[in-house]
């Protein structure tokens, strides 16, 4: 995952990723991020521009929801990416935060369903062919695009999914799933409900791209790799409690995505309570370490299954790039 930043930082930084031989760069959607302070530019500009600078990195989110844009819209922006880039864009969506919307006026509601109907009108959409829905949420009449993506049929959809419903999504409708703080051997447990839900719609669990989005921190110092991940690991468990509760630990709910507006000092509230969240959750559902601790937990998620990583990445960026591109993914060769 690339940080969102200063849009010079970003571009020297995509570049360095793809000389690396990083596969993919994603970018995360927000209006605004939990800090009052943060810079927080619109993602798919930002890609954009990306691709005018890469030649071989796929592109795409980390996530889109289906609130801030209409799916017509979100077509037309995902085949002009598409375009732009030769062939490369990816949309990740999922089901959104608060923080996006609520202060906004935006609604949000139903998210399950506007997934779904934002999926199939995406896909009937790209064919570019003139087409009808009528959906619970959405309807077009006698509507179509004008800028065929590269990608045929389509760019691929990677559904963000860490509850039993959106598994069911990913299962029935997505390309790729995209799962976030999870441990291996959790990993392993809720990718059967995605490969039921695959079989049940006729599809196999080979047409999904299985990726883990996962904290991650290497360093020849492996303590301090190890603050690094835990920190930024706390910080997301109280954004998202109930996945903290799955671990069999509680934690206040004040800062749940699900209804956190930003505020000026959001952020140090946040950083106020990191410490009421537990280690042992943390240290389960990251990456981090010396390269060969980082081996060591890549191998156990790829054994439960996973067979792509989107590492976001704490500490310096370009320095544990380098790491993991020269001391960490050789040893997995052609798995990489």
């Amino acid at each position: 995952m690339l940080k969102l930043a200063p849009y010079e930082q970003m571009t020297k930084l995509a570049m360095l990723a793809e000389r690396l031989g990083f596969d993919s760069l994603w970018v995360p959607d927000h209006l605004v991020l939990e800090a009052y302070e943060s810079l927080c530019p619109e993602a798919w500009r930002i890609l954009s521009a990306l691709a005018t600078c890469t030649d071989r990195v796929t592109l795409g989110t980390s996530v889109t929801d289906p609130y801030r844009r209409h799916p017509a819209v979100l077509a037309q922006t995902v085949a002009t990416l598409d375009l732009i880039s030769r062939g490369r864009a990816i949309l990740g969506l999922g089901a959104g935060e608060a923080m996006n919307t609520d202060p906004y006026g935006i609604p949000r509601d139903r998210r399950i369903r506007r997934m779904r109907e934002t999926v199939e009108i995406l896909r009937k959409l790209w064919t570019c062919k003139i087409t009808d829905y009528d959906g619970r949420v959405f309807k077009i009449s006698q509507a179509f695009l004008q800028v065929p993506p590269v990608q045929k049929p389509g760019p691929r959809i990677y559904l963000a999914a860490n509850s039993p419903k959106t598994r069911q999504l990913v299962g029935r409708y997505g390309d790729g799933w995209l799962a976030e703080m999870m441990s291996p051997e959790r990993y392993k447990a809720d990718l059967n409900e995605v490969k039921n839900a695959a079989q049940e719609a006729g599809r196999n669990l080979g047409d999904i791209d299985v990726t883990c989005v996962v904290t991650t921190a290497v360093s020849q110092d492996g303590e301090a790799a190890r603050k690094a991940a835990l920190s930024q690991a706390k910080r997301r468990f109280l954004w998202w409690p109930k996945q903290l509760q799955v671990y069999g630990y509680r934690v206040m709910e004040e800062f749940d995505w699900n209804h956190l507006t930003v505020r000026r000092d959001t952020a140090k509230r946040i950083g106020e309570h990191i410490p009421e969240v537990p280690d042992k959750p943390c240290e389960d559902v990251t990456i981090f370490g010396t390269p060969d601790d980082c081996i060591g937990k890549i191998e156990r998620y790829i054994e439960s299954g996973v067979n792509h990583f989107e590492f976001e990445i704490v500490g310096p960026y370009a320095a544990t790039c380098q790491i993991l591109a020269k001391k960490v993914i050789p040893h997995f060769g052609e798995e990489a």
